[in-house]
């Protein structure tokens, strides 16, 4: 026996046992707002062919037989006027609600006129006009026609049953024998329409609920392709452009390192160092998406972002440069596992880069060139607890930064380089 545990949400989701229907009636409803559109399409093609029968026997009857009965003449009108009525406004009426009645009474307005155009016919017509044919049509009309569902189908269908017996036993009574054959082929037909309209009821269910899982996991994709690409780039890859490398003239990258990794790993369980550095890296994430900044990547204890990319942004050197300086607050808030405090690291850049996806497999945005390769110098060369910048970063905000410096660092492929330290803020300093 199987004894699998289905989760509440996936039982509620799933179809009444002999009905059509969801067990969640919020979803019915939804399920319901999403036809609107299907059912208004087909409650005008159902009012315009009422009005195509009307008109036609109508035709017919002044071709043929010259039915002379004013009553008749008179229900055939009604009959086309109250359908071209609920054809305009169809189009003269916002979109709603209304649709789901107005489909269902475009059919229940047929059964009565239906059952009082057969009582007023005159003896002329009344070879022409069988109750078993005239209602099996209709039968049939309460399924396929209007969009309407298998429940309100079968409410028309047992309407119109009632209707037949009051025509067959009250105004045109028939031997109970011909009455017999003729509810056989009247029920026979409606039975089979309404097993055809409830497997496609149930169909159709399904395959909406499908679209909704489907459209559900396209979300869940796209926000997770969005966690790891910038939206601008995840749209250009899921469009199947590879590669994408765009050169950016103003980007300034931030790499920020743990200072004394290495000892930290050998006294702590790696199981306490990947919560510490979670911990701190995510105390990062929110200072970069808070200022509209680009996080880029970790490397082991190395967080890189960068400001200007992919997007420009006026002003991104001065607030990556804020960023900095909170993420050093932030680092003197974080403790590791064992109580030691915890220093950090930060090198800023500015210049072009390239930036992009290369690849097809576990791809991320990256940036190259040598801006990015300096800024990662001005890290690895400097000070524990320091933000180290280069001379391009000081030149571009002496006037809003206090700086400590030049200090001549021999960078590795760069030779003697003046760098300098950010310090604080000035009091005129603006984001």
């Amino acid at each position: 026996m199987d004894r699998t545990v289905v989760p509440l949400e996936q039982r509620r989701s799933r179809l009444q046992a002999f009905l059509p229907c969801f067990i969640d009636t919020k979803l019915e409803r939804r399920y319901r707002d999403d036809r609107l559109g299907f059912r208004l399409a087909a409650l005008r093609v159902s009012c315009l062919a009422g009005i195509a029968i009307y008109l036609s026997f109508l035709s017919l009857d002044l071709l043929t037989i010259h039915d002379p009965s004013l009553p008749l003449f008179c229900v055939r009108i009604i009959g086309a006027v109250a359908l071209i009525s609920i054809l305009v406004a169809t189009f003269a009426l916002t979109s709603g609600r209304w649709i789901e009645p107005a489909g269902f009474a475009v059919i229940a307005i047929q059964i009565p006129l239906v059952t009082t155009l057969l009582a007023v016919t005159s003896p002329a017509s009344v070879p022409y006009y069988q109750p078993t044919e005239v209602f099996m049509a209709i039968g049939v009309s309460c399924f396929i026609l209007c969009g309407v569902s298998f429940i309100e189908g079968a409410i028309l269908a047992l309407c119109t049953v009632c209707a037949f017996f009051i025509t067959v036993i009250v105004l045109r009574p028939e031997p109970i024998l011909i009455l017999t054959f003729h509810f056989a082929w009247l029920f026979t037909v409606i039975v089979i329409v309404a097993i055809g309209s409830f497997m496609l009821d149930r169909t159709q269910h399904t395959a909406w609920l499908q679209e909704l899982n489907l459209l559900h996991a396209e979300e869940q994709i796209r926000a997770l392709l969005h966690n790891i690409l910038p939206p601008s780039i995840a749209y250009r890859k899921l469009a199947g452009e590879s590669p994408i490398a765009d050169r950016f003239d103003d980007v300034s990258p931030l790499f920020a390192d743990v200072v004394d990794f290495t000892s930290l790993s050998f006294r702590l369980d790696s199981t306490q160092v990947v919560r510490m550095l979670g911990d701190l890296f995510s105390r990062f994430d929110r200072i970069i998406l808070s200022n509209g900044l680009e996080k880029i990547k970790t490397i082991g204890d190395c967080y890189m972002a960068a400001a200007g990319i992919p997007q420009p942004l006026p002003g991104h050197l001065q607030k990556l440069a804020h960023v900095a300086l909170e993420m050093l607050e932030q680092t003197k808030k974080t403790r590791a596992p064992d109580g030691s405090e915890i220093q950090i690291r930060i090198g800023i850049h500015s210049g072009p880069v390239t930036g992009g996806v290369i690849g097809e497999a576990k791809f991320i945005f990256d940036v190259w060139g040598d801006t990015v390769n300096t800024a990662s110098r001005m890290e690895s060369h400097g000070a524990a607890g320091r933000i180290q910048v280069s001379e391009t970063v000081h030149a571009a905000l002496a006037g809003q930064f206090d700086f400590a410096g030049p200090n001549i660092v021999d960078v590795k492929g760069m030779g003697p380089t003046p760098v300098w330290f950010l310090q604080s803020r000035k009091d005129r300093a603006e984001l």
